[in-house]
C-alpha cells in the first residue's frame, strides 16, 4: 500500500466504513457488492482488500463500531433505580428492542446470516471482539454486584448467561414472531429471578 500515505489510508478506511454503512442499510449486505463499495469511495477493487478481507469483515467492523447501542443500554441501567428483578428484566427487553430498531443488527439476526458472516471473518477479529464485549460486560456486572442488585457469582458466568439470552434473538423467526416475545418474557423472568439478589 506504498502508493497511499498514512493520511490517505485513514481517509479510505473511514470512507469504506461510512459508505459501507450507508449501502448496507440501504441495500442489505447480500445485495451490496465490493464493486459498489469501491465505487462509492473512488478506489480500485484491489485496494479494498488492503483494508478488509471481505465485505462481511467490513460489515462486522461497522456493526462493532456502533458502541453507542451497548453503551447507552449500560449507562441507562446504571442510572436506573428500579427493583432488582425489574432492572435485569428491563435490560433484556430494551436490548431486544434496540436490536429490532437497528437495521444492521436485523441483518445480522436474519436466518442463516450470523453463521454465514462469521464463517468469512478472520478468527482473530471474532476473538478480539468477543474479549472486548466480555470485558465491558464484566465491568457492568461487577458494578451491579457491588450495588447489591446481582447475587455474588463469577461475573464472567453471568456475562455468559446474558450473552446466551441475547443470542436467542437468532431464533425469533423460527419460533414465530408472535410467539417469540411471550417465550422471552418467561425466560427473562426466570433468569432475572435467578440472577438478582432479594430486596432487603
Amino acid at each position: 500500500m506504498s502508493k497511499f500515505t498514512e493520511s490517505e489510508k485513514e481517509q479510505i478506511r473511514q470512507c469504506l466504513l461510512t459508505k459501507g454503512k450507508e449501502l448496507f442499510i440501504k441495500y442489505g449486505l447480500s445485495k451490496t457488492s465490493i464493486d459498489d463499495l469501491v465505487q462509492a469511495c473512488g478506489i480500485a477493487k484491489g485496494s479494498f482488500y488492503k483494508f478488509f478481507s471481505s465485505k462481511e469483515e467490513l460489515f462486522y467492523v461497522i456493526l462493532n463500531n456502533q458502541e453507542e447501542i451497548g453503551n447507552r443500554l449500560i449507562v441507562e441501567h446504571l442510572q436506573e433505580n428500579l427493583p432488582h428483578k425489574e432492572m435485569i428484566s428491563s435490560f433484556f427487553h430494551i436490548a431486544f428492542r434496540l436490536a429490532d430498531e437497528n437495521s444492521l443488527l436485523l441483518q445480522w439476526f436474519q436466518d442463516g446470516e450470523y453463521e454465514r458472516i462469521t464463517r468469512k471473518l478472520p478468527k482473530h477479529l471474532i476473538e478480539d471482539s468477543s474479549q472486548d464485549h466480555t470485558e465491558k460486560g464484566i465491568t457492568f456486572v461487577q458494578t451491579l454486584i457491588q450495588r447489591g442488585v446481582l447475587r455474588e457469582q463469577d461475573p464472567e458466568v453471568i456475562v455468559g448467561v446474558m450473552r446466551a439470552i441475547l443470542m436467542l434473538r437468532l431464533y425469533k423467526e423460527k419460533l414465530g414472531n408472535d410467539l417469540f416475545p411471550k417465550i422471552m418474557d418467561i425466560i427473562i423472568d426466570c433468569i432475572a429471578e435467578g440472577l438478582t439478589k432479594p430486596e432487603q
